[in-house]
């Protein structure tokens, strides 16, 4: 911890921007190294400063936040890339550490980056001249080629599909991307847990269908879900759930009780011990929180829902016919999605108001029904890119429309939501150090229940989620 606390002054000094500086235009060659978004008309994202005018040489080799339009007629986003070096004009501003405690601001100083660059136009592109960088980038247009198969390239369901499962946002239009957002859906299209989780599962069923060793299979998997996420352009968050997998194989590999929660924790030290600042990303908190809480609370009330309720209970199990089992597993199902879904939401509702100033209500529900079929999105994009790889292409087009279907209904969905008003409330200037203290003492609450086995009363299990979102909306709105 005194390692990493001087690790963290040291860069942070490193890292700041002189805050007398004034904004100005300038003339520079940023190297990509994360792209938020590249559609047709901009890109966003973070990289470094390759190249600058003489009277800005001290802002060579400093981290930089850049949006930028694409010149008329350019290359466009074909040739932007992570790795590419973009040549460009704009206006180049601090980012001063102290003019937010939260929002995006914070992010940026949190990811050390000390420079903004906007309003600007970018001229020219250099293609990524790093051998892997661009072999992985040909395979990122190879993919984007496979979703398309079958479908028509242009429509929001296709475009919907390549973005959830690659992760490129900007496929998304304003439009879409405002409703997924407004209902606490807009996760769905970020390479992250969910995705990685659905892709390991994949891949683990699938080598287990050619006989592999149990003991082997961790290998082939974990390499596969490695180039997945180097090819989708390697978020930290997509990282991070890779790791939390490679250390649930640990525990299975080395014998020991396979919990969830060491390799979770285990997992999380990894990520510090490699980079100290994660610890005050917005990713980073959102993922660790979410999936400590599902697992110490989420997890325990489904089970408690699903052991309460049982319809057929009084009927013996050899007497039940088709609609008893759609029933009971339909039941246990709903049951359990509510429970993780519940867990997750009260999890990051209070970094949500943190970082974003809103918290989405109809998010519990929607993410219920969401969840489960992007899921079968994934599962049907897995199959896809699997065929493709080796030259099905009728099957290849039938898993495309099958996602395209389940989109379809998905969109649907949100639209009756969105119908049935607002679904989501605005805080400005919420206290930002008494909402991490209720976030401490939930995640406190939490390993306290989970370690008495939650033998309270059930009626406590229902009304502390209310509770506590009732404490944390009047912390934010009227302190």
């Amino acid at each position: 911890m005194l390692g990493g606390y001087a690790y963290i002054v040291d860069q942070t000094n490193q890292a700041q921007a002189d805050p007398t500086r004034p904004e100005r235009e300038a003339t520079l060659s940023i190297a990509v190294t994360r792209l938020f978004e590249a559609g047709p008309e901009q890109a966003r994202g973070i990289g470094r400063i390759v190249e600058s005018e003489p009277h800005l040489a001290d802002v060579k080799n400093r981290r930089v936040y850049f949006s930028l339009a694409f010149e008329e007629g350019g290359e466009g986003s074909n040739a932007a890339s992570v790795g590419s070096i973009l040549h460009c004009v704009g206006l180049v501003s601090p980012v001063l550490p102290e003019a937010t405690a939260n929002g995006f601001d914070a992010y940026l100083v949190n990811a050390r980056v000390s420079l903004r660059v906007k309003r600007g136009v970018v001229h020219a592109i250099d293609p990524n001249s790093d051998g892997l960088r661009a072999l992985l980038d040909r395979l990122l247009q190879s993919a984007r080629r496979t979703l398309s198969l079958g479908l028509d390239a242009s429509s929001r369901e296709t475009k919907s599909y390549r973005a959830m499962l690659l992760g490129i946002k900007g496929e998304l239009d304003p439009e879409q991307k405002q409703r997924f957002l407004q209902n606490g859906a807009l996760h769905l299209f970020a390479i992250s847990g969910l995705h990685i989780g659905v892709i390991a599962t994949c891949g683990h069923q699938f080598l287990q269908l050619f006989r592999l060793s149990r003991k082997w299979i961790p290998i082939p998997n974990l390499c596969a879900i490695a180039s997945f996420v180097a090819i989708t352009g390697g978020a930290p968050s997509a990282w991070r759930a890779t790791l939390m997998i490679a250390c649930y194989y640990l525990c299975l590999a080395s014998k020991r009780q396979t919990a969830a929660l060491n390799a979770l924790f285990l997992s999380a030290l990894i990520c510090l011990v490699i980079d100290p600042f994660q610890l005050f990303l917005a990713g980073f908190q959102l993922s660790y929180t979410t999936v400590a809480a599902i697992l110490l609370y989420g997890v325990p009330i489904a089970h408690a829902a699903t052991a309460a309720w049982n319809p057929c209970e009084d009927l013996p199990r050899e007497s039940w016919r088709a609609p008893h089992y759609i029933v009971h597993f339909s039941s246990r199902f709903a049951l359990s999605s509510f429970g993780i879904s519940l867990s997750a939401f009260l999890a990051s509702s209070t970094l949500s108001i943190i970082y974003f100033n809103t918290i989405s209500f109809i998010g519990i529900v929607a993410n219920i029904i969401l969840i489960p079929l992007a899921s079968l999105v994934i599962i049907a994009g897995f199959l896809s890119l699997l065929s493709g790889i080796i030259h099905l292409t009728p099957l290849t087009v039938l898993w495309n429309n099958a996602a395209e279907v389940v989109l379809s209904a998905m969109h649907a969905i949100l639209y009756g939501l969105e119908r049935l008003g607002p679904a989501f409330l605005t805080i400005e200037s919420p206290p930002v150090g008494l909402l991490f203290l209720l976030l401490v003492l939930l995640l406190s609450l939490f390993a306290y229940g989970y370690a008495k086995r939650w033998d309270f009363p059930k009626s406590w299990l229902w009304t502390f989620p209310s509770i506590y979102t009732s404490i944390c909306l009047a912390i934010a709105r009227f302190l």
